[in-house]
């Protein structure tokens, strides 16, 4: 079929990672897909979650910006996990030329879905706003945008968009 899918063996529990709000400011994070027929690993799907009725989550951790839901009802886990070639700090632009594994050399790109991963991955990513606090370095404020294909350029395509907001 041309493409390796990877089962990833082995779940990180990690604790609250939503960032805490300062006294009395509210944070919302969404997670929207837009998939095609045949993307994998995700499927066909047209769904957006909203905190705080979902629990979606945004996240940078050691360079990787994260971003992922846990749709409960139907036992769903959908991540998708980015960064920039050589552990650079991520900023406002367009990567392409990505892989899904952490490299030296290129961007990563890495959707996970139901314990899977494509590989190799053809696709881009957009951050247009991604902020800091000054003091933490922690992530405050995000806006992007995924494509991506599971093993050439013109196979289905994941698309997806999450923002985090004070």
């Amino acid at each position: 079929m041309g493409r390796t899918t990877a089962l990833l063996l082995a779940v990180v529990a990690l604790p609250a990672l939503a960032l805490p709000a300062a006294a009395g400011e509210e944070r919302v994070a969404t997670f929207e897909v837009r998939s095609e027929a045949g993307s994998f690993p995700v499927g066909e799907r047209d769904v957006h979650w909203s905190t705080p009725e979902d629990d979606v989550r945004v996240w940078e951790l050691d360079g990787v910006l994260k971003f992922d839901v846990d749709s409960v009802p139907n036992a769903d886990f959908i991540r998708v996990e980015l960064a920039a070639a050589g552990g650079a700090p991520l900023e406002v632009g367009t990567y392409t030329d990505v892989t899904w594994r952490l490299d030296p050399a290129k961007p990563t790109l890495r959707v996970i879905a139901r314990g899977f991963v494509c590989s190799p991955v053809s696709g881009h990513f957009t951050i247009h706003r991604i902020e800091r606090d000054q003091g933490t370095g922690q992530l405050t404020d995000v806006d992007v945008e995924v494509e991506q294909r599971c093993g050439t350029a013109d196979a289905p395509a994941f698309r997806g968009h999450a923002t985090l907001t004070s």
